[in-house]
C-alpha cells in the first residue's frame, strides 16, 4: 500500500454529494443515488460492492466531477432504495433494475459503466444483456460469480452464507481488515468501516443469491467495447488469480491493471490511479498516460 498523496487525502476528506431519490417507472420503485458534475458532460455510472454503498465513491466524485457527470446508486435493497420484488433475484434482475434507473435519468449510454466487486457483476450482466447501453466497462476487484458450481454445491454454499447474515453489531474493524491491507492509511480504513451503513439484511440476502446465478468468465467475451480489469495483489476477498486473471484469460483484449500492494477497495486505496484509468476510459483512451 502506497502513501496517500496530498491530493488523494483531500479527495477522501471531501464531502459527498447529497443523496437523491429517483422513482423508476412503471414499477414505482425508489432508487437512492448521488450525482455530481456538469449535466451535459460524459456520464460515468458507479456501482458499489455487496457490503458498500454509493458513499464508497467519495474520491471519484471529488476527483472527476470537474469533467464528467458522475452517478452512483444505492443498489436495490441498500439504504433507502426499494428491494427487488423477487426475494431470490438473478443477476439479470439487477441488470434490469439498473436499466430502469438509467432510463429514469435519461442516460441511454453512459461513457463508462464502472463496478466494484459485486457491482462489477451487475455491470457485466447489463453490458451483455443490453450492449447498446454501455460505452466502456471498468471492473474493479471483479468477481467471477458462483453460477458455474453444480446445483447441489450452489444450494449448500448459499444456505451457509444466508445462515450468517451480517448485522450492525459486526466488528467493523474486522470487516475492514478483510478488505484492506494491514498498512492501509487510517483515513482509508475509517471510510471503509462506515460503508456498511447502507447495508440491510434483505439487500444482502438478495445480493448473495444473485452471485450464484451468474458466471462472469462465460460472459465477458460477449461484452462489446473496451474493458478494463483492476485488481490488487493483496486482495483477499477476490484474489487476483481466482477472479481478475480468469476474466482476463476469457477476454485477452481487456486491459488488466495490477495494483501492487493493494487490497479490495482500490477506489479508496489508490484513488489517483483509479481516477486516471476511469478518466482515460471516459475520454476514449483505455490506457491512461
Amino acid at each position: 500500500m502506497s502513501v496517500l498523496t496530498a491530493a488523494e487525502a483531500a479527495w477522501l476528506a471531501a464531502d459527498l454529494p447529497p443523496l437523491q431519490r429517483k422513482v423508476t417507472q412503471p414499477s414505482g420503485s425508489v432508487i437512492e443515488y448521488r450525482e455530481a458534475g456538469p449535466p451535459g458532460a460524459p456520464a460515468i455510472v458507479l456501482l458499489h460492492g455487496v457490503g458498500s454503498s454509493s458513499a464508497g465513491y467519495r474520491a471519484q466524485f471529488a476527483g472527476l466531477s470537474d469533467s464528467f457527470r458522475l452517478i452512483a446508486w444505492n443498489a436495490p435493497g441498500y439504504g433507502g432504495s426499494t428491494p427487488l420484488a423477487e426475494p431470490n433475484p438473478t443477476a439479470l434482475d439487477y441488470a434490469a433494475a439498473l436499466a430502469g434507473f438509467l432510463d429514469g435519468l435519461g442516460l441511454a449510454r453512459p461513457a463508462v459503466l464502472a463496478g466494484s466487486s459485486w457491482g462489477s457483476v451487475i455491470a457485466l450482466n447489463l453490458a451483455v444483456a443490453q450492449p447498446e447501453r454501455v460505452g466502456a466497462l471498468l471492473l474493479s476487484a471483479p468477481n467471477t460469480g458462483r453460477g458455474s458450481l453444480p446445483p447441489e454445491a450452489r444450494a449448500e454454499a448459499l444456505a451457509a452464507l444466508r445462515a450468517k447474515p451480517p448485522s450492525a453489531s459486526d466488528d467493523r474493524s474486522a470487516v475492514a481488515e478483510r478488505l484492506l491491507t494491514p498498512d492501509t492509511p487510517q483515513l482509508v480504513r475509517a471510510l471503509v468501516e462506515r460503508l456498511r451503513d447502507a447495508l440491510t439484511p434483505a439487500g444482502w440476502s438478495a445480493a448473495m443469491h444473485m452471485m450464484f446465478t451468474t458466471d462472469t468468465p462465460a460472459l465477458i467475451a460477449r461484452a462489446q467495447g473496451p474493458v478494463a480489469l483492476l485488481a490488487g495483489t493483496r486482495d483477499r476477498m477476490a484474489p487476483l488469480e481466482a477472479h481478475a486473471a480468469k476474466l482476463h484469460a476469457a477476454r485477452p483484449d481487456a486491459v488488466l491493471h495490477v495494483f501492487e500492494g493493494c487490497g479490495h477497495m482500490l477506489k479508496l486505496e489508490a484513488p489517483a490511479r483509479f481516477n486516471a484509468i476511469l478518466r482515460a476510459m471516459a475520454t476514449g483512451d483505455q490506457r491512461p498516460r
